[in-house]
């Protein structure tokens, strides 16, 4: 009842997995990720087993083919399942059982795996992996065109409810908030691939804005500034945060009028914002206070 498309990037070693279903909250069941390990979706009727324990499995050293084959052999009801798995070294394994409902089944790329059941068209899997192997860009944007290529092929045939993606990084850090690149869900949502889509694009400019504002901090302003100066930032509260951590970066870099105009066009429309940078300042964030307080509007 659901499809689902699981990648790798060979250059970076990260692995993901996207979902989409019209059963409620599909991210909370069907995606599976261990950083450095492997990555894996268990759908159709689902059964947690297969993440949980596979995870373990790849951890230990099995392969995503060993991992499927041992935890199917304790699986009372394999007929009822569709599993995929690429494990830390990009190999791949899947399984569609015989009681999936139509259509169904799954087919590999050089580095995807693509899985559905209960779909409109029996090409939806496929199209999943042409759209993610002639795709660019980060991981997460070729696994969002390929649910996005799902839907212009069929996609669910009781339509859409929710959508999930998952990236993680090749190795694990030792900390884990730094370990997951992309981890983001809608749970109930008339067109939730497109809400997903909008949230992954959003997600990627926040993570941007914020690193460059930490590297600005640790003394490298200029570089952070260059890394995010041609970045579009709406003036909407929901880019509100952006404006601000740009003016912070700007105050940092010694370009002290753009960070004024800047921090003059964030208070029209989200004055609390402008607070929360004159806190930064308060908080001793910063080795300049009066450089600060000479961007802030009204000085």
């Amino acid at each position: 009842m659901t499809y689902s498309i699981l990648a790798r990037d060979p250059k970076t070693g990260e692995m993901g997995v996207a979902t989409q279903s019209q059963a409620f909250a599909v991210g909370h069941s069907v995606p599976w990720t261990m950083p450095g390990f492997g990555v894996i979706a268990t759908q159709s009727m689902g059964e947690p087993a297969y993440g949980d324990l596979g995870l373990d499995a790849l951890r230990a050293g099995l392969t995503s083919s060993e991992a499927l084959t041992a935890i199917s052999s304790i699986d009372a009801h394999p007929e009822r399942r569709q599993v995929a798995m690429i494990d830390g070294e990009g190999r791949m394994a899947a399984y569609t059982g015989s009681a999936c409902i139509a259509e169904a089944g799954h087919a590999f790329g050089d580095t995807c795996i693509a899985v559905a059941n209960m779909m409109r068209t029996d090409g939806v899997w496929d199209a999943m992996v042409e759209a993610f192997e002639s795709g660019s860009g980060t991981l997460a944007t070729r696994l969002m065109a390929a649910l996005h290529a799902a839907e212009k092929a069929g996609g669910d045939f009781r339509g859409q409810r929710s959508a999930a993606i998952k990236v993680v990084r090749a190795t694990r850090s030792g900390r884990p908030w730094r370990d997951s690149v992309v981890d983001l869900r809608v749970d109930d949502h008339e067109t939730p691939v497109d809400r997903l889509g909008t949230l992954v694009e959003r997600s990627a400019r926040y993570n941007r804005m914020v690193s460059a504002f930490e590297r600005a901090l640790d003394g490298q302003a200029s570089q952070a500034l260059a890394d995010v100066i041609d970045m579009p930032v709406a003036k909407t509260k929901s880019d509100a945060d952006l404006q601000m951590w740009r003016a912070a970066i700007l105050t940092l870099a010694g370009r002290e009028e753009e960070a004024s105009s800047a921090l003059a066009t964030l208070n029209e429309y989200a004055p609390e914002f402008v607070d929360v940078f004159r806190h930064l300042e308060t908080t001793g964030l910063v080795d300049e206070p009066a450089a600060w307080k000479r961007v802030l509007p009204g000085k």
